[in-house]
C-alpha cells in the first residue's frame, strides 16, 4: 500500500455572512458530514479544481477566495474503505483546503446537475465538522480548521465594518 502515490485533491470550506459552513452528507458515509472535495485533473490548477469541484458537487459558481491552508495536508485511505477502480492506485489523497465565501441559499444549490456526492447539505458551526466527520479524515480537519475559524471570524468583523 505505501508504495503507490497520493493522489492530488482539493478541499473547499465555503461559509456565509452567518460564519456557518456548508457541509453535506455523503452517499457512501451515511450520518457522516463533510465538507466538499475532488481531484486535480492533470496540468489543472489547483484553485481552478476547487472553483470545478464546487460547482460539480454544489452547483456554487460565484464565490469570493478567502485564503487556504499552506501546506499540503496527506490522508491514507484505510484498507475497509472499498474504493472504486479510479481510487485503488492510490495510497490516499494529498488535500490543498481553500476557503471560500457565498452568501447564498441552501436551496440554491444543486447536488444532481452532476455526479451526486451528497445525499444533502446542511450549515454547521465550523469547529463542530471535526466530530462530524468520518474518522480517518478527522485529522486533516483538526490541521484546517483552526486557522479557517479565524480566517471567518476576521473576514466577516472586516466585511460588517465596510457595511
Amino acid at each position: 500500500m505505501t508504495n503507490k502515490p497520493y493522489r492530488k485533491n482539493v478541499g473547499m470550506v465555503v461559509f456565509n455572512s452567518l460564519g456557518k459552513v456548508i457541509v453535506g452528507e455523503r452517499i457512501q458515509f451515511p450520518g457522516s458530514w463533510q465538507f466538499p472535495q475532488g481531484g486535480i485533473d492533470e496540468d489543472e490548477d489547483y484553485l481552478e479544481a476547487a472553483k470545478r469541484e464546487l460547482y460539480e458537487e454544489l452547483g456554487i459558481k460565484k464565490v469570493v477566495y478567502v485564503t487556504e491552508y499552506p501546506d499540503w495536508i496527506p490522508y491514507d485511505f484505510p484498507n475497509s474503505l472499498g474504493l472504486n477502480s479510479h481510487l485503488q492506485k492510490f495510497r490516499g489523497q494529498l488535500q490543498r483546503w481553500i476557503l471560500f465565501y457565498w452568501d447564498g441559499e441552501l436551496e440554491e444549490c444543486d447536488l444532481v446537475h452532476h455526479e451526486q456526492e451528497f445525499l444533502t447539505i446542511r450549515h454547521m458551526e465550523i469547529e463542530d465538522t471535526i466530530q462530524a466527520v468520518i474518522d480517518f479524515k478527522r485529522p486533516v480537519y483538526e490541521k484546517f480548521v483552526p486557522l479557517f475559524k479565524s480566517a471567518i471570524q476576521n473576514y466577516i468583523a472586516e466585511n460588517a465594518k465596510t457595511k
